[in-house]
């Protein structure tokens, strides 16, 4: 069998592409009988068994490039205009208009126990809040005290 049909075979065996094969030319040499001899799969297993063809070791991407970036942007470089992709709102990392909800319906619902706030008042404060009318809680507590 000629050698680069041998490696197809092996590749298909070994489910690696042909340039992920390395041939032994030490044991080719010794067992240039058997490959040439070889026609079956069989046979080309025998040769990978007997370690003319091996696999090549898988090589993985290096990190160390990324690395390095990483410990740069920590250091806040490489941020710069050049760099940004996505408007200002998008690169936020964190949804404030949620938080500052969160925040202003857990005071409100505190407001509503303390009896601050009657049902229909609460209500319009509640819309009011999912509105964004509030700056924050001081802003609602200066509203509801002026209502009262």
């Amino acid at each position: 069998m000629k050698l680069n049909k041998l490696k197809s075979m092996a590749s298909k065996i070994l489910k690696k592409g042909k340039h992920k094969l390395k041939l032994n030319t030490e044991k080719l040499v010794t067992n240039k009988k058997m490959v040439s001899d070889a026609i079956t799969k069989d046979d080309a297993r025998k040769i990978i068994i007997e370690g003319v063809v091996k696999k090549k070791p898988n090589t993985g991407h290096s990190r160390g490039r990324a690395r390095i970036l990483l410990e740069k942007k920590k250091l806040k470089r490489k941020r710069g205009l050049g760099k940004r992709k996505g408007t200002k709102s998008a690169r936020k990392t964190t949804n404030e208009y949620n938080l500052k909800v969160r925040a202003l319906r857990k005071k409100l619902r505190e407001l509503k126990k303390e009896d601050k706030l009657n049902g229909k008042n609460y209500n319009k404060t509640y819309l009011r809040i999912k509105g964004n009318y509030f700056k924050g809680k001081k802003h609602l507590e200066e509203y509801i005290n002026g209502e009262n």
